[in-house]
């Protein structure tokens, strides 16, 4: 019998959970060691595919795969200095520089994971952001702050700890809300979301357990580190991986009065939480008040922006489609009259020198229509409409006003009419293919009115002048066809 093999994410999350059974029971510098293997297993698992090239897109994994390494330096630097040392805490600018880059590699291959999601549906994800950086506003004043004031912090490490938090929990967010819409990548992404989280809970453990005296915090944070790491290395193996680049269809994206409440929430948070604070403690955190505003009101502004937008395109689109025949594209008898009648004021009022009203009508339809069924017959209809619309020229108006009429109204003298008519004339003698080689009649009767300067006449007037000049004209092709 076959043995069926442990899928490869799952034995990354056994190797997690084995480092963490192993971390709990060691001490000193074997706790070191274990805390290099959890960064170090990971690293190698994420470079291994990338040799095997397993990642559709590669960027991302390259910088988290650095990231990891780097990380996995700084605990080498910590198990010689440390574990193995006489030192309290690691020191020097290899311990400092290899830890803030692994952070910084980390994030930035997080963020470089959202931009193909970005591109697809930024504006949901904008949305998601911001609501996780209003959430770690709240969590920074309620938990972070007060912590950092007891210990004395000086205000760079301060800075370093609101920017880390504002950027792990807006890169939280927006994992969340991908997992949530995109089916095909959400295994990894949770993944990736897990690895994100616990770096964020790991930040918080750090510094709301830190002790000044000898440098340390809480030992049962390293159990965070490894489990992040892993969800990292599990997130490169699972066959979901390969989806983060095919994201899934857009939701709607329209402006609403909760969007814009929540916006709103948003905005108003920061000031809200510094008010509170000079109530309870007569001060106010104005690096958070800074910074989180900085970073929410750009965001939220080109939010609302990109809505706005899509909604004044939304109803662009609502107002073509209103003027528009659905078959050919052209416009409608709605708009065709309230033209025809704006321009046959403006002839009265002598404002113009006259207009030429062409009123055509499809021929052989029925037949077509028998033959060869419906689609034919559109085929028929779109074609002369195409046609007439180019013949007539970019100054005429060329609508369809019902099944198979089609109306043309251009503005000028005599001599337009006459120009008019001879080239829409030059082009109804033709066929279209309807596929498979069959082609079909494309022709139509043709008739036209003319008013000029100084004249009164109402559109139905003269639309009716024109067809019936159309029928005339029929009936003159149809005897012609008899002789």
């Amino acid at each position: 019998m076959e043995r069926r093999r442990l899928p490869a994410h799952l034995a990354v999350a056994l190797g997690g959970a084995l480092l963490c059974a192993l971390y709990v029971i060691s001490s000193g510098s074997a706790r070191s060691v274990v805390l290099v293997l959890a960064s170090a297993a990971p690293a190698a698992v994420v470079l291994t595919h990338l040799a095997r090239r397993r990642f559709a897109r590669s960027i991302p994994w390259r910088f988290l795969a650095l990231g990891l390494t780097s990380l996995t330096v700084n605990g080498l630097v910590w198990l010689a200095q440390v574990g193995l040392g006489d030192h309290t805490v690691a020191e020097g600018p290899i311990a400092a520089g290899s830890l803030i880059a692994g952070y910084l590699l980390l994030l930035v291959g997080a963020v470089l994971m959202l931009t193909p999601f970005a591109r697809h549906d930024g504006g949901t994800l904008v949305e998601a952001g911001v609501g996780w950086l209003a959430l770690a506003s709240v969590l920074w004043v309620v938990l972070l702050h007060p912590a950092l004031v007891r210990q004395a912090a000086p205000g760079p490490e301060r800075l370093n700890t609101l920017l880390m938090v504002l950027l792990v929990s807006g890169i939280a967010g927006m994992l969340l809300c991908i997992a949530v819409v995109n089916r095909a990548a959400r295994p990894a992404l949770l993944y990736l979301l897990l690895a994100v989280t616990l770096t964020l809970l790991g930040t918080v453990a750090r510094t709301q357990t830190y002790s000044a005296a000898d440098g340390s915090s809480a030992h049962w944070i390293g159990l965070v580190w490894i489990v992040a790491y892993a969800a990292v290395g599990a997130a490169s193996v699972h066959p979901s991986s390969s989806a983060l680049t095919a994201p899934a269809e857009a939701p709607a994206d329209r402006l609403s009065i909760t969007r814009l409440a929540l916006f709103g929430l948003a905005l108003g948070l920061n000031p809200v939480l510094a008010g509170i604070q000079q109530a309870l403690r007569g001060d106010v955190d104005w690096m958070l008040l800074t910074v989180s505003t900085l970073a929410i009101v750009p965001l939220v502004v080109i939010r609302i922006g990109r809505l706005a937008r899509r909604q004044e395109e939304a109803e662009a689109a609502l107002a073509h489609l209103a003027s528009r025949d659905e078959l050919t594209g052209l416009l409608n008898r709605r708009i065709a009259i309230a033209h025809l009648t704006d321009v046959l004021a403006r002839v009265e009022a002598g404002a113009v020198p006259g207009v030429t009203v062409l009123f055509l009508d499809v021929d052989g339809l029925k037949t077509v229509n028998d033959q060869h069924g419906h689609g034919a017959g559109d085929a028929v209809i779109c074609a002369v409409a195409r046609r007439v619309d180019r013949a007539s020229g970019p100054d005429a108006l060329t609508a369809r006003i019902g099944g198979d009429e089609i109306l043309v109204v251009a503005v000028g003298g005599a001599e337009r009419r006459d120009a008019l008519v001879g080239d829409v004339r030059g082009v109804l003698d033709g066929s279209v293919e309807i596929g498979d080689g069959v082609r079909v009649s494309a022709t139509a009767a043709l008739g036209d009115s003319w008013v000029g300067g100084g004249e009164h006449a109402d559109a139905a007037r003269v639309i009716a002048e024109a067809d019936r000049a159309m029928y005339q004209d029929k009936h003159r092709q149809a005897e012609r066809s008899r002789r």
